[in-house]
This record gives C-alpha cells, structure tokens and sequence, in this order.
C-alpha cells in the first residue's frame, strides 16, 4: 500500500513539471546579462589639442568657399615678426582700446610645459615646444573671456591661439571679433580691407560667415582657413559643446 502512494506520489511530480514546461512559451528568450569589462573607463568630457597645422600650406590653386574646411590663398605681404615680449605688449595695449584687458602673460617652459601647454595631438609636434606664454582675457564688464597662448622656441613662438568660449546664444560674439580683429592686425597685418581675403570685407565678416555656416550645417565642428595672408597661415574652429560654442583662432608662420 504504501509503495502504490509513493508511486503515486512521484507520478503527480513527473505531470505537474510537465505541465509548467509547456506552459512556458516555446519563442522566449533567456535574459542575458552582459557584463562590462572591468577597466572601461568613463568618458571625460575634456577640450581636446588643436589640430597640428601641417595641412594649413596648400600646393593646390587658390580656393573659397564657406565651406566645412574653407582654404584661401593670399599674395605675399610683408611679414610681421612675432615675439613673446612684444606682441605680447602691443595684444595687451590694443586690446585695452576695445575694452578687453589682457592680464600680462604667465611664463612656461621646461616639465610645466606637458601640464600646462598641451595643444597639439602629434607627440613629435607637442614635444616640440619650448617654452610658451598664456593670457587671460575679459570683456568690458570684468567677465572672462578666454586666452591668447604664444608657444614654440625659447627665441620666438611659430603659433598663436586665441581661445574664447561663447555661450548658446553667442551673446559675446561681439567681444571675439574684437580680439580676433585685433590679433590680426597686430600679429599678421593692417591689411584685411585691402586684401579682401575671399572676399570678405573684414574679420568680423568672416565670424560670421563661419556661424552661419557652422550652425545651418549642424556640424560638431568647423573649420574655415586662409592661406598666406601676409606669409602666415590663419584657422578659426568653433565646436559645439555642452556650454555652447568653443571657437579657437590660430595663427601661425
């Protein structure tokens, strides 16, 4: 009697487990989880090195257009010789005119050049630099406005950044036509009105056919060139970012 309930008994546990598998959907899918790999890092939102310029001497005719990567060649001007000690005064004192100031400029060379004047991406161009010169801007209301950076040799610097970041509206756009107006007039020459580079009656219509551009395009990032321009090379690069638009202007010999 008691070996027919045990038999009884096993029987009923064979049915019932048969019954929940085929009550369970023959399609469903095992739930996988994908482990991340221990050393993923987060991502970093970091201003990454100016582009290197070697792009910047172009063998091929003269070009314009307001385009992603605009190339403009100009003839040959009078060079303007650049110099960590006076283009640094005459920046200052130029820009003092306009109601921008600019702080005196700190002094960097030897092992604080890896930590505080990083701009390119190429390892031989970075580690080329020898010594550079960094300055703080700010606009007519005591607001900071961004930097003007001067790297190269101990003698003299072969490049030129003027960095400012605009907010979502561009509200200071005004105060970087000024500096970028100013460092050309004062680093590469009081030619613009003359020359026309592309037919652009100024700088400040240069901004703004890199905006229009840049923003019609919904680019992350834009370039525009011009190619010569009194024996130097000029590039302006606005990106998109979190706290609006980060424009650079970089001029070099």
């Amino acid at each position: 009697m008691n070996k027919k309930i045990v038999i009884s008994t096993i029987v009923g546990i064979i049915v019932v487990i048969i019954l929940i598998a085929i009550s369970i959907p023959m399609n469903q899918k095992p739930i996988i989880t994908i482990e991340k790999p221990i050393d993923e890092q987060i991502t970093h939102i970091k201003e990454k090195p100016l582009p290197v310029n070697e792009t910047m001497t172009q063998t091929n005719p003269p070009k314009h257009s307001i385009s992603n990567n605009t190339i403009i060649s100009q003839k040959p001007l009078p060079t303007i010789n650049i110099s960590y000690v006076d283009s640094n005064s005459i920046l200052k004192s130029s820009l003092d005119t306009k109601g921008i100031s600019m702080s005196n400029p700190i002094k960097i060379s030897g092992s604080s050049i890896a930590k505080f004047c990083t701009f390119y991406s190429d390892v031989e161009k970075q580690n080329s630099i020898q010594y550079c010169t960094s300055t703080e801007l700010k606009d007519s209301n005591g607001k900071f406005l961004g930097n003007i950076h001067m790297i190269g040799s101990k003698e003299a610097p072969d490049t030129v950044l003027g960095v400012i970041q605009t907010d979502p509206f561009m509200s200071n756009l005004d105060s970087l036509k000024v500096t970028y107006q100013v460092m050309v007039e004062s680093l590469v020459c009081n030619c613009w009105q003359d020359q026309k580079p592309g037919n652009l009656g100024s700088v400040s219509d240069w901004i703004d056919a890199i905006k229009v551009h840049h923003l019609e395009g919904k680019r992350t990032t834009s370039h525009s060139e011009i190619d010569g321009l009194a024996q130097k090379q000029l590039l302006v690069e606005v990106t998109t970012n979190t706290e609006g638009y980060l424009w650079k202007f970089i001029i070099t010999n």
